[in-house]
């Protein structure tokens, strides 16, 4: 049984054909369908000229294969995709037993309409809310287009059969299906363990010390929606209040207008940009390195920087967008573009190494819902459920 996966997210392909992914699909991800099916066509977008192998997760795996859609971008949507573009999409599906769209991204959409045409099982999870990521794209075309794709999203999520939510209720509320339904997050922690507590009992010890806390985010700079603009904001506003903290931003992407925007706001000296790290150990390691995790964001679904961050008794302060609220409590979030409320949050844990501490207890105790074999059984029961479909369609 093959199963088509598809996402608008984007590989690159190495020199020999091996297949990397910017942090989203490292090859672990893929156990968690193959557990259900013999194999997998990933169909996604090609990111063109390779970016160094040794900031990108590998994910290559024996039993998946990658094609290539092609981009479907707003534009090309508000006057209908081409035919060669829907031809393609449609002969991927027809390969497939069945189908699992990530939501939202214009491929899944496609991939969804394309099943229901030809009668094959499909499954969709629901990752984000395309209203949010289009208003506050910065394009007029995206503005534009917001209204027409939480529609197309609304139609595609309330009559798919199958639905995986990586939300409690936030997402059930604005997209509901009529389907068959769970919830379990998308995200892969690891629990603490005995080296991660040693280390994090060191942070809290410094803090309570007297060091001044550092502050750090988990985001890619090549979209503004994590609201890195709100948390350099907010850090101007704290220098100008007498309150100097540091901060570091984790993720890929073009790092000069984000370090020009620092120099405006006079805390270059206060900010670090970091890169990328290998999926996993890595980004655990930098984790480490933080006391508070900022998430000021614009649009979210269930945000898995979070939720790391949590798993590693980093505390956390987080916008109200998408599902944040399910994640920390009120005291801890503000309104997204809200710069004074994010600064309020910050300086109130930053002044107090008790309250970071008992944060850092209360976040790690929340991220235990979020370990691997408590979303497993979760996952499981779609997909048992999508396979058994696929069988019955085969006799």
């Amino acid at each position: 049984m093959r199963l088509l996966f598809a996402h608008d997210h984007r590989f690159y392909r190495g020199p020999a054909g091996e297949l990397y992914s910017v942090g989203s699909f490292p090859a672990a991800v893929w156990e968690r369908y193959l557990r259900h099916f013999d194999a997998i066509t990933m169909l996604a977008r090609d990111a063109g000229e390779l970016l160094p192998t040794a900031r990108l997760a590998s994910s290559d795996h024996p039993r998946v294969e990658v094609r290539f859609a092609p981009d479907l971008g707003t534009a090309r949507q508000l006057i209908w995709r081409s035919r060669s573009a829907w031809e393609q999409i449609e002969r991927a599906v027809a390969d497939a037993d069945a189908v699992a769209a990530r939501l939202p991204s214009e491929i899944g959409l496609a991939a969804v309409q394309a099943a229901r045409k030809l009668g094959k099982p499909y499954a969709v999870e629901v990752v984000g809310c395309p209203w949010d990521g289009y208003s506050h794209h910065g394009s007029a075309a995206a503005r534009l287009y917001a209204p027409l794709a939480y529609w197309r999203m609304k139609r595609a999520v309330g009559d798919a059969p199958l639905a995986l939510y990586v939300t409690s209720n936030w997402l059930q509320a604005r997209y509901p299906s009529s389907g068959y339904s769970v919830n379990a997050s998308n995200v892969e922690i690891e629990p603490l363990d005995r080296q991660g507590r040693i280390d994090r009992d060191a942070r809290l010890a410094a803090l309570a010390a007297g060091r001044p806390p550092r502050l750090g985010t988990v985001a890619s700079l090549t979209m503004k929606t994590k609201g890195v603009q709100t948390a350099l904001a907010a850090l101007a506003m704290l220098r100008r209040d007498g309150l100097e903290l540091s901060y570091s931003v984790l993720g890929p992407g073009d790092q000069a207008p984000w370090r020009a925007l620092a120099e405006r706001e006079g805390i270059a000296d206060l900010v670090s940009f970091d890169g990328t790290r290998e999926a996993g150990e890595g980004v655990r390691r930098w984790l480490d390195g933080i006391d508070i995790h900022l998430q000021p964001s614009f649009q979210e679904g269930l945000p898995r920087a979070t939720i790391e961050a949590m798993s590693r008794g980093v505390a956390c302060i987080g916008s109200t967008c998408g599902g944040i609220p399910e994640l920390l409590a009120p005291e801890r979030t503000h309104r997204p573009g809200d710069v004074g409320g994010l600064a309020a949050c910050i300086r109130r844990l930053a002044e107090s190494p008790a309250l970071i501490a008992a944060t850092s207890r209360a976040d790690l105790d929340k991220a235990q819902d979020y370990e691997q074999d408590v979303l497993r059984e979760r996952r499981d029961e779609v997909y048992a459920r999508l396979r058994a479909w696929a069988e019955r369609q085969s006799r």
